[in-house]
């Protein structure tokens, strides 16, 4: 995503320049923000970027380009017999309010982004509240699940790695990828702002340390607790180990200068 650009055809921008609208204009009154007790949250409250969103949803409701259709039970045909399956509808504008509340900062980070089943037209107000309700509840478990599983993480390699200089990269890299998951060497070099062979001194101290698989394709995987330490290359123990260790050194001081530089 370095420099990434995208470029949104011209029914894609009327959507989220609907959306844009309705986050601007949205109030309390509407029959959703109501439905899900949100219709008394002041600015100070935990769940007020939620209650914009509903309030948001409130005045897109009527709109046409956001309304959710319902999905269908389909039978797809096998050799032997045929097994009934879930075709979801084509997606609305759902998409658009949930990339304007993102980029505005709006959307709670705990519960999550709003789903598409508040847009259906064939639901109550109290069923479509309570898709929100059910929906952030579970959104709000798997953010606390995972702020413990990289809690757990970050402590495990900062004890991993605590015997390291205190020059070394190599614990920032492991919060990328606590944060990432499976991450290449490439992806490493442009988030640390570290030169190749940086990157992959950082990669072999934490696949040293035991908190990481090296595989192929430079691709960097998070081991689980109790791994062995990943088989170090094959040059560390060849004819030519001790010059790459030289090699490695070097490389490193050079990173080192250079990060002296930038900052």
């Amino acid at each position: 995503m370095v420099n990434a650009t995208h470029v949104f055809e011209v029914d894609a921008l009327a959507l989220l320049i609907a959306a844009q609208d309705a986050v601007a204009q949205a109030d309390a009154r509407g029959p959703l923000t109501a439905a899900c007790g949100l219709a008394a949250v002041g600015p100070d409250h935990p769940l007020h970027g939620l209650a914009r969103a509903t309030a948001a949803v409130d005045v897109l409701i009527r709109a046409p380009d956001f309304a959710e259709g319902a999905g269908h039970e389909a039978l797809l045909p096998l050799p032997s017999r045929s097994i009934r399956h879930y075709v979801a509808s084509e997606p609305a504008g759902c998409w658009a309010l949930n990339l304007v509340l993102v980029a505005r900062g709006i959307v709670p980070p705990v519960t999550g982004l709003v789903p598409r089943t508040i847009f259906r037209l064939d639901l109550a107000d109290a069923e479509r509240a309570a898709a929100l309700v059910d929906h952030s509840n579970r959104e709000a478990l798997a953010a606390f699940t995972n702020f413990e599983r990289m809690e757990s993480a970050l402590g495990r390699g900062r004890d991993a790695l605590v015997g390291l200089s205190r020059n070394a990269r190599a614990f920032e890299a492991w919060t990328l990828l606590v944060a990432l998951g499976p991450t290449t060497r490439k992806q490493l070099t442009h988030a640390l702002g570290l030169s190749r062979a940086g990157a992959d001194i950082q990669a072999r101290a934490l696949a040293a340390a035991g908190l990481v698989m090296l595989e192929t394709g430079g691709l960097v995987t998070p081991a689980l607790p109790g791994s062995p330490p990943s088989s170090p290359a094959t040059l560390d123990h060849g004819p030519l180990c001790a010059a790459a260790a030289d090699l490695d050194l070097s490389l490193a001081e050079i990173d080192r200068i250079l990060s002296r530089r930038r900052d």
